[in-house]
């Protein structure tokens, strides 16, 4: 029994001694009869560390006792022969992700060695668990899959759950992501969430299959770019508009599952001092308002009630006790952001009964009544009494605040610092309010005082003061006994960043950190370049006060070649940079639309390598139409040339028989002709080019010419001719619309990706009276579909889910007023679009 315990022993010292410190880890530091070397600090997202005399230490992979002996020479300088103790006070969190038909977040740091059947216990999952997955309540713990890193692991736990075999019990790690699957009814398929649909599964059956059967999705109410395909085990997350325009398709299999978002009817975001933090929903019979919303939400306690401060849209602020209590309410939008703040009404009080006193909401905020709340009651200990404000000071006499109780009303975050009549000490205020003590006879100098406090790291400091007075903190003084000293720090410097990045969000920059683009980018997991992609990160836009300050290169800043320092509050947006491409059409080729990865040669030889090559016995002659450029030459093994963006490339051209079209979605292919006399009509229908469409863009010899398709009567009447382009655009191409409260009002170039807020930053970002919660955006003009679009998550760093992407022709506008309606500016902006050119104009 003595060998079991001893052995137990040695295993629990070696497992607590080799743990190696993580980022996050709270660290006790303990030098024996030297408080003013012991403390307790948190181990910095960089893996430091601070430390008297020693500034910043990497403490991230080692040991305590490794962290001890790296901190001996420093406090070896002050203390002879020191006793350094080093212990985890506090373990950061070590998460693993349970996903799938049940979802759940657990924290594994303080069970080492925890393996996958033992997590089941801790949550709760067993065989006959009630769980709910999007109304299916099986679980099917034969397919258990943990993903770790690029790898994933297959359990199969049936014969734990039902024999007791431990077969394949795995020991987790921080950051596994455990999926379990849905048992599913290997019979049917099933769609789930926006829409209800459950059909007898088919061999060959695709997923456009199943759409054809819903019938039309509406986009107002379900969420189908981020619909999830469930198969044979998998999670296939598709965006079905690319499966309604023919561009992807997925062939499911026997129990398959698709499950296809719905969109709140109304909902808001709400965050800071509420129970119930994210997005709430309403229904539809439900009344908008902020006094509802309170309610649904949940305001934290009594406190918060009476002295919160609830801001809608970081624009109007309201009182949360006139909301609650009183009249006062507010109409919401859809989309709005919420915040309720609350600081509670706090004073610092310095030397005897020193400490950080909060006054309720119902209680006298008076320094008589904060004296006697402190519990000094005799007044012949003290010196004297000093109200510490805005850096100014006044004197009161103990006496008259305990015995005749005036009438002097405090203010949030005053100090108040007391004098012992016999203390060595001076005392601190402003960012760190402290009473520092001294020996009877001990010398009192700034470095001393700033060692006591923990002020080892001066670049911290931003100022101290003496009597109005700036001292240089980096050198030593002495300071007489009794002084008041007001240390500010520097504050941190937020700067949020959306866009086309890894993650996005605000992101804080410490007093030690270098507040730039490379260090932003690098907090937020880096920019979307790299050889190997298509869409990579574009230009990048930093925006301050309102002002498009800088454009810059994402791939220069991310080669090193560009950066730029930020500042508080700056705006950081990263646009998307679409791949070049070209149109192949012709024999022997697949008809296709080639693009152009980003770092590969934008030329003629990589475009032949990527189809391919072309094939023996097909002809090498080769017409290459840009715009009004026609050129034809015949292809070898040493021909080379740069292509352009958007031509079209006709290999083995058939101009006898033969009209080329792109349709609308991109695609280019090529059709026989088997009358002479074709109209431009009957190819459309032939090809089932959507007249929705108002118009095409026809090459021929070379000579390009707008048609507009809506003219059914011209359409019946123009004859298309071997060898002609046929491209269906809308209008105007490539242009659309920014006005209103813009820097910039006007006409903008946009692509496939561009979104609304890229469109307002191309026109020099919003004004100083825009009311970015409002902004609409007009489908294909004036008369068309008027979406409204909130956008103050994105430029203040919250979550946004109207962002749509802008098509030539669209309008998007930016008012001042909230409150008007789509229909209210119709007016407004077509007085507008007269001040520039005419869409027709413009495009003919």
């Amino acid at each position: 029994m003595k060998k079991v315990i001893i052995l137990f022993l040695v295993v629990f010292v070696v497992s607590i001694f080799s743990y190696t410190v993580r980022v996050g880890d709270t660290l006790t530091i303990e030098v024996l009869n030297q408080p003013q070397l012991s403390r307790t600090v948190k181990v910095a997202f960089d893996g430091t560390i601070p430390y008297p005399y020693a500034g910043n230490i990497k403490v991230v992979g080692k040991t305590v006792e490794e962290i001890a002996q790296i901190l001996k020479p420093y406090v070896e300088k002050i203390v002879r022969d020191p006793q350094i103790t080093v212990y985890v006070e506090e373990y950061a969190p070590m998460l693993v992700f349970i996903q799938g038909a049940v979802n759940k977040v657990f924290d594994i740091s303080v069970y080492p060695g925890i393996t996958l059947t033992k997590l089941f216990s801790f949550v709760g999952i067993s065989k006959d668990s009630d769980v709910d997955f999007e109304k299916d309540s099986d679980v099917d713990f034969e397919n258990v899959q943990i993903k770790r890193g690029d790898n994933i692991i297959s359990v199969n736990l049936l014969p734990y759950f039902y024999q007791g075999r431990f077969d394949k019990d795995i020991v987790l790690k921080e950051g596994d992501i455990i999926y379990i699957p849905p048992l599913l009814d290997s019979k049917t398929i099933k769609v789930m969430g926006a829409y209800t649909l459950e059909i007898p599964y088919e061999p060959d059956i695709k997923l456009s299959n199943v759409l054809l059967k819903l019938g039309p999705l509406d986009e107002k109410s379900a969420d189908i770019e981020n619909a999830k395909i469930f198969i044979d085990g998998k999670v296939i997350e598709i965006n079905l508009k690319e499966v309604i325009s023919n561009k992807k398709d997925i062939e499911l299999s026997a129990g398959s599952r698709i499950y296809i978002p719905k969109i709140p009817e109304f909902y808001v975001y709400i965050q800071g001092y509420v129970k119930n933090k994210g997005e709430i929903e309403f229904l539809a019979d439900e009344k908008k308002t902020l006094k509802i919303l309170l309610a649904k939400a949940g305001l934290l306690d009594e406190e918060v009630e009476n002295e919160g401060i609830v801001v809608i849209n970081n624009e109007k602020k309201l009182n949360a006790k006139d909301v609650v209590f009183g009249e006062q309410d507010y109409n919401l939008n859809k989309g709005d952001i919420v915040q309720v703040l609350y600081e509670p009404f706090t004073v610092n009080v310095v030397g005897l009964k020193g400490g950080s006193v909060t006054l309720l909401h119902n209680e006298p905020r008076t320094l008589p009544y904060l004296i006697k709340k402190i519990g000094i009651s005799q007044p012949e200990s003290i010196e004297s009494v000093q109200l510490v404000r805005n850096g100014k000071i006044q004197d009161f006499d103990i006496n008259t605040l305990i015995y005749q109780n005036p009438s002097i009303p405090l203010e949030k975050n005053d100090t108040i610092v007391i004098k012992s009549s016999q203390a060595n000490a001076v005392y601190l205020t402003g960012d760190i309010a402290s009473y520092v003590g001294f020996a009877l006879n001990e010398k009192i100098t700034l470095q001393r005082i700033l060692a006591k406090v923990g002020l080892s790291d001066y670049r911290r400091i931003d100022s101290i003061t003496l009597n109005g007075e700036k001292l240089d903190f980096n050198k030593d003084m002495e300071i007489e006994k009794g002084s008041i000293l007001n240390v500010t720090l520097k504050k941190p410097i937020y700067v949020t960043a959306m866009g086309y990045i890894k993650n996005t969000g605000r992101v804080e920059f410490n007093y030690y950190e270098t507040a730039d683009l490379k260090t932003l980018f690098g907090k937020l997991g880096g920019l979307i370049v790299g050889p190997d992609l298509y869409y990579t990160s574009d230009k990048v836009y930093v925006i301050r006060n309102g002002k498009v300050v800088n454009t810059l290169d994402a791939q220069k800043i991310y080669n090193g070649e560009e950066n730029m320092m930020l500042e508080d509050n700056d705006f950081v947006f990263v646009t998307e940079k679409a791949p070049r491409y070209v149109y192949v059409l012709g024999k022997g080729v697949l008809n296709s639309i080639v693009k152009f990865k980003n770092t590969e040669e934008f030329d003629f030889k990589t475009l032949i390598s990527k189809i391919g090559g072309i094939k023996d016995g097909i002809s090498k002659t080769v017409t290459i139409l840009n715009g009004s450029t026609k050129t034809t030459f015949t292809w070898n093994e040493y021909t080379n040339m740069e292509l352009e963006n958007g031509s079209t490339i006709i290999f083995d051209i058939d101009t006898k028989n033969y009209v080329f079209v792109v349709d609308e979605s991109g695609r280019p292919n090529m059709f026989y002709l088997s009358k002479e006399n074709t109209t431009l009509y009957e190819l459309m229908s032939k090809v089932n080019i959507n007249k929705a469409y108002k118009f095409v863009k026809l090459t021929r010899d070379a000579t390009e010419k707008i048609i507009d398709i809506s003219n059914i009567e011209y359409t019946l009447s123009f004859n298309v001719k071997p060898g002609d382009i046929i491209k269906v655009i809308d209008a105007p191409q490539n242009i659309a619309y920014v006005l209103g409260e813009v820097n910039k009002p006007g006409v903008i170039s946009v692509n496939e990706g561009t979104t609304v807020l890229e469109a307002i930053i191309s026109a020099g970002y919003f004004g100083t009276k825009a009311a970015p919660s409002s902004v609409y955006l007009y489908k294909g003009g004036i008369d068309g579909e008027a979406i409204k679009v909130n956008l103050s998550g994105a430029i203040r760093g919250g979550n946004i889910k109207e962002n749509p992407k802008v098509e030539p022709g669209d309008i998007v506008y930016v008012p001042a007023d909230a409150f008007k309606t789509a229909l209210d500016w119709v007016p407004v902006i077509r007085s507008l679009i007269g001040l520039y050119n005419d869409v027709n104009g413009l495009i003919n």
